[in-house]
């Protein structure tokens, strides 16, 4: 997992990373459920939607979930479940499936569903997934939490009104929605679980400056309080020391800098790693480029 607030490299470290390890020899998934994605702008190539091979480094595949396409998988997937549950409290017809499917966070929440779905699927080595931004990411491990405890009320509550609720839906056939409802809360404890397993891994994604140091050391809390395991943190855009020494600006710049590296470096004294990229002339767009980035994220 890459997570980070926008703009500050979680997806150029992401495609490095999945790049790496795919040259190696490991089957490997690159993922980006941003809600603004630029996957396809960095790997020049349509990876929005569907799992896409790529063709020039065997053992890569990549994909882009865009808002429309995610909402239109969850409808496949359980906007059938969400009637069956609904109409068992009341008299709905199919139209409640848009209702709900436009309804905020359903696209974040089907997109955990989805990386769960490939991660139990066993058909890769290794899943590289580039996270929302911070903010997102963290609201959505609290929702899977939230929802996988209320679900368990929901069901004592449905069995507390069964009789009165037959009596109004009375004649539908409809699946048993407390079956409905177990399965739900399986799957939100199954994803819960594949976030805190020993080996996934979360990497987080900062810039030296103030703004990103104090969202790094939030989202570090707060991971660690859901038990998913921080493994380090990449500082993207450090001005290189010779650069700095051309010209004053840069020499400023690298001196600000550093104070926040400094504030990074104690915040992970704990043994974590700290990664510096150091800003790069040129811009990170398709597989030359990104191989720039990586032999820079994993010197031999």
């Amino acid at each position: 997992m890459f997570c980070g607030k926008g703009g500050v490299g979680k997806t150029t470290a992401a495609s490095a990373t999945a790049l790496h390890f795919s040259r190696r020899g490991l089957k490997t998934l690159l993922i980006s459920t941003d809600p603004t994605p630029s996957l396809s702008d960095i790997l020049e190539r349509d990876v929005s939607g569907s799992i896409t091979p790529i063709e020039e480094v065997p053992g890569l595949e990549a994909v882009e979930l865009d808002y429309d396409t995610v909402v239109d998988m969850w409808k496949k997937r359980f906007g059938r479940e969400v009637y069956e549950v609904v109409s068992s409290f009341l008299p709905v017809d199919e139209e409640i499936i848009e209702y709900v499917a436009g309804a905020p966070g359903i696209d974040e929440e089907f997109a955990l569903s989805y990386v769960y779905d490939l991660y139990r699927s066993g058909r890769y080595d290794l899943i590289v997934w580039d996270t929302a931004p911070a903010g997102g990411t963290l609201s959505l491990i609290k929702l899977q939490e939230k929802f996988y405890r209320h679900l368990g009320d929901a069901a004592r509550l449905y069995v507390r009104v069964k009789k009165a609720l037959d009596i109004l839906v009375k004649g539908r056939e409809r699946r048993d929605p407390l079956g409905i409802i177990e399965e739900w809360r399986r799957l939100a404890e199954n994803v819960l679980s594949m976030l805190r397993d020993e080996h996934t891994k979360a990497f987080l994604v900062t810039i030296p400056e103030a703004l990103g140091v104090n969202q790094t050391r939030r989202v570090k809390r707060e991971l660690d309080e859901y038990g998913i395991k921080v493994s380090g943190v990449i500082v993207n855009y450090l001005v290189p020391e010779e650069e700095a020494e051309r010209s004053e600006f840069n020499r400023k710049r690298r001196e600000m800098q550093l104070r926040y590296l400094r504030e990074i470096e104690h915040l992970f004294s704990d043994g974590l790693r700290v990664i510096i990229l150091h800003l790069l002339p040129f811009e990170v767009k398709g597989l030359k480029a990104i191989g720039e980035v990586e032999r820079r994220l994993f010197p031999s």
